[in-house]
């Protein structure tokens, strides 16, 4: 009866006064349950945090010591042919943070809501004191020909992939500038270094996201902050692993096993579809001390299929 009373508790919802921001539960710290604990003190805050790279990140910041707060849009984008994360994933996500017992968050929040973002930033320096890690990997992805592309189809992906991440910067900085420190990692894609037919908008979005990365790294190294991307490469997450995308890269055969020997065709390693974890790893490590000096890069999660690259 307890487990089911904590279940009901965590799924309450407050809504908080600004933007409709809705504020899913909370917890505060109360021990580590590993031994390492590189980012213990720390304050992280994740977006699109409710499933696949996102919801990975955040365990792996927790089990690393770091209170997490995630957000998630929580509802469907009309332009968006696959099903978004819903209120379920969100609250199974930070049930995982919780059971970790170092401090958890969850808001339905939109990347895009200015406000919205302004007041999760807010709540999260309220009730931790600071906030040390923003990891910006609220995405999306449509396929098709540009000239038949809908207006909103392109403005959608342009405004989650890259809008998203500056409103999300805009938000954090003074906090972490006033701390004297933070780190922000912006999750890009290897398609953000290509073109490629079919995918225009979300190329054009993600290798903006590079370069607006690089930027902002240039504008905060002075106040001690650090900006850097990561592109991986094919990754096991419901944005990619759907019928829809199924069928627009492999359309004669769009099954699971097609798409991931399409993935390992890009790679040198033996090796498919990555993992979310696999990313969350190399995010835990640019938050790590021993990143301390890496600011400005694009790290390439890719399985090797960066060596195609011309430099």
């Amino acid at each position: 009866m307890k487990k089911k009373s904590n279940r009901r508790q965590m799924l309450k919802k407050s809504l908080l006064a600004a933007g409709g921001l809705s504020l899913m539960s909370t917890t505060q710290a109360k021990s580590t349950p590993r031994q390492t604990q590189k980012l213990e003190g720390k304050v992280a805050f994740i977006t699109g945090g409710a499933r696949g790279i996102g919801s990975a990140i955040a365990l792996r910041l927790a089990e690393f010591g770091a209170k997490v707060a995630i957000c998630d849009i929580t509802a469907q984008i009309d332009s968006v042919p696959y099903p978004l994360a819903s209120q379920t994933d969100l609250a199974q996500t930070l049930s995982l943070i919780n059971g970790l017992k170092i401090g958890g968050m969850a808001f339905q929040a939109d990347v895009r809501d200015r406000a919205q973002m302004q007041a999760a930033v807010k709540r999260i320096v309220d009730l931790w004191g600071r906030l040390d890690i923003l990891v910006c990997n609220a995405g999306i992805v449509t396929v098709g020909p540009l000239e038949t592309m809908s207006e909103n189809a392109w403005q959608d992906v342009i405004d989650v992939n890259l809008t998203g991440p500056a409103i999300c910067m805009q938000a954090v900085i003074p906090q972490m500038r006033a701390q004297g420190e933070g780190r922000i990692i912006n999750i890009a894609s290897i398609n953000g270094r290509k073109g490629s037919a079919g995918s225009a908008s979300y190329n054009a979005s993600k290798w903006g996201l590079i370069g607006l990365t690089k930027s902002i790294a240039m504008e905060v190294g002075n106040d001690n902050i650090t900006v850097n991307a990561i592109c991986p490469t094919g990754v096991n997450t419901d944005m990619l692993n759907n019928e829809y995308m199924r069928k627009a890269i492999i359309p004669q055969n769009p099954t699971e096993e097609a798409l991931n020997e399409v993935i390992q065709n890009d790679h040198t390693l033996p090796v498919g579809l990555l993992s979310p974890s696999d990313i969350a790893d190399s995010v835990a490590y640019l938050c790590s001390p021993e990143a301390k000096y890496i600011s400005g890069i694009a790290l390439d999660v890719t399985a090797g299929g960066s060596a195609r690259n011309n430099a």
